[in-house]
Order: structure tokens, then C-alpha cells, then sequence
């Protein structure tokens, strides 16, 4: 008896036959290709060692970024294109921005987002005789923040944030001072901290004022007005906004920014910003 228990332990520890293995492929690319206040849909682009026949297949399975489940739900759309040895294939994702795991916040790395996936590719018409069964598939990549690994097809942060405008009020002989207002939506169920906020306001190609706010708390779920103090030189603000300054009117302006937010440990992810608003002058 204990001879057959230690037969039986042996033959577990062997490794599989090399057949048996799962050969896992890379994750190649994230594309944004929409960004709202409740969803985010993306293009994952992955190359595989196998994938089934057919263009368009099925996923199940579990996508994890920073080794945090994504909730994309138990099905992921995917198309395939098909060459010896080499089979691209892209997952359509689709994700609902309330339902992000907080933990994900503390888990990710501001340089990159490493990216696994493992699960189950199938046609996407299981009752067809020709589809065969199932291919098990994996894969893993690191993808670089800043650089053709993550890109984005339509613009973003137009619908997370917004430029209500600036407004100079404290007229002197040397420097007219007032304030710009910024509009942050944070869309998940969490608090996000922003370390640093760098601004400035531009009209035309003329910046007309710079500053820094520091540790804003923008709240879970809802819009968070942000207030930028700014001030400008009263002979640098004439010379940008013309007849503006002398008829209290507004001109087309710009805010550019760049957000710091806190994330995993002692790190910060910056996201530029670059909103359309107006410049006005009150006498």
C-alpha cells in the first residue's frame, strides 16, 4: 500500500508531456477607443500560439490588470487573423468604469501596466460542427505608459474634465489677478489624490498666467470643481487680449494642465489636459 501511494506521488511531480503544455502568447497593445463617465472600450491586441478557426471567436476567461480582475464580464468578443505559427488576435473590451476594484488603485505602476489574460478561446458559433472544441489560451505583456504600447484612437479626458473658464478681477496698475476653474469627474466608486496640478491658461498662442495647486481629494462618483488662483502682468494681459481688457469682455482661452495622481506606493501617473474655455476681464 505505501508503495503504490509513493508510485502514485511520484507520477504527480513528473512534469507533463511536453504536448500537454500551455504555451503562453504576449499581450501587445492597449487602444482606447472610447472613454466616457461610465465606460472605458478598449482594443487588446495579443499575439497566440493558437487560437480556433475563424475570424470571429469568443473569450472566457479572466483578464487581470496589475494582478487585479478586470469586471468585463464572462464573455469577450474577439477577432482573429490566422498565419502558421502566428495567430492576432484582438479582445474587444469593454468596461464599466463603478465597478473598477479599489484595489487595482494601490496595485498599479506609473511607468507601465502589466497586463495577463488566461482562459478560453471558442467560435463564435458553438453549434457548428467545423468549430472543434475549445483552444485553452494565455498571455502577458508590459506595456509602457507614454509610448505606442497604450494609445488612443478619439481624444480623451473631454468628457472626465472641463475648463469653466478664468476670470480676472483684481485690477492694479502692474498685475491683474483672479481665478480659473477646473471641472474633475472622477467616474469610479473610489477617491483619487492628486499629489500635484500644474496649469496654465493660454489665449491664442499667448500664456497668460501659471500656477500649482497641491493634495486635491476628487471624491467618488461626481464632478469636483477645482479653484486655480492666477494672476497675470497688466501689460502682458493687454497685449493678449486687446480691447478685451478695457471692455471687461471674454476671449476664447485654453487651460493646459498636467495631473499627478497618487498611485500604488509612493508613485504618481500624470495625465495631460488640454480644455477649450474663455478668458474674461472684469472691470
Amino acid at each position: 500500500m505505501r508503495r503504490a501511494a509513493f508510485a502514485a506521488l511520484v507520477l504527480l511531480a513528473l512534469p507533463a508531456p511536453a504536448d500537454d503544455r500551455l504555451t503562453c502568447g504576449t499581450v501587445e497593445a492597449l487602444e482606447i477607443t472610447s472613454l466616457t463617465r461610465t465606460r472605458l472600450s478598449a482594443f487588446l491586441r495579443t499575439v497566440l500560439p493558437k487560437a480556433p478557426a475563424g475570424s470571429k471567436i469568443i473569450f472566457e476567461g479572466k483578464i487581470e490588470v496589475a494582478n487585479t480582475v478586470m469586471p468585463l464580464g464572462p464573455e469577450v468578443t474577439a477577432f482573429a487573423q490566422h498565419a502558421e505559427g502566428r495567430h492576432e488576435v484582438v479582445l474587444l473590451t469593454d468596461l464599466e468604469l463603478s465597478k473598477v476594484p479599489a484595489e487595482l488603485l494601490a496595485r498599479l505602476r506609473a511607468e507601465a501596466l502589466d497586463i495577463t489574460f488566461d482562459g478560453k478561446l471558442r467560435s463564435s458559433s458553438p453549434s457548428s460542427a467545423k468549430t472543434g472544441p475549445p483552444v485553452p489560451v494565455c498571455a502577458a505583456g508590459v506595456l509602457r505608459v507614454g509610448t505606442p504600447d497604450i494609445r488612443s484612437s478619439a481624444p480623451l479626458g473631454a468628457s472626465l474634465a472641463a475648463f469653466s473658464g478664468a476670470r480676472f478681477t483684481g485690477i492694479s496698475l502692474t498685475e491683474l489677478e483672479g481665478q480659473a476653474t477646473a471641472t474633475l469627474f472622477n467616474p469610479l466608486s473610489f477617491p483619487l489624490d492628486v499629489k500635484d496640478l500644474v496649469y496654465a491658461v493660454w489665449a491664442g498662442d499667448r500664456k497668460l498666467a501659471e500656477g500649482e495647486r497641491h493634495g486635491v481629494r476628487l471624491h467618488a462618483g461626481r464632478e469636483n470643481a477645482v479653484e486655480l488662483p492666477i494672476s497675470a502682468p497688466s501689460v502682458d494681459l493687454l497685449s493678449a487680449l486687446g480691447g478685451a481688457v478695457a471692455s471687461g469682455g471674454r476671449v476664447a482661452g485654453r487651460l493646459v494642465a498636467r495631473v499627478s495622481l497618487r498611485v500604488g506606493k509612493d508613485q504618481v501617473l500624470t495625465l495631460p489636459l488640454d480644455l477649450p474655455g474663455s478668458v474674461q476681464v472684469m472691470r
